[in-house]
């Protein structure tokens, strides 16, 4: 009867540590990307992006947003890349 305890103790404790391992394993990180404006200007093409609620304000193309780095402006759109992927951001009118 003791050991019929002890090895379902034992069976029970794997049980539980797999399941919060493969709990925080399995969360994953993902940014929301804002377009907030273009312009064209006489020195640059720049962009207004917003990265996860914060704020960047006017970038030109070539600087980095956060992990993204500002590849081209046009106007209403822009395409950022990351290590990972490549996005288009596009301004929608209200």
């Amino acid at each position: 009867m003791r050991l019929i305890l002890i090895i379902l103790v034992f069976v029970s404790s794997i049980l539980l540590a797999d399941t919060t391992a493969s709990a925080g394993i399995s969360t994953k990180r993902q940014d929301i990307l804002k377009l907030i404006g273009t312009s064209h200007a006489v020195n640059g093409k720049f962009a207004w992006i917003e990265l996860n609620g914060e704020d960047y304000g006017w970038n030109r193309e070539g600087r980095y947003v956060g992990g993204y780095k500002i590849v081209k402006i046009e106007m209403g759109k822009v395409i950022v890349e990351s290590w990972r992927k490549t996005l288009v951001l596009v301004m929608h009118e209200l």
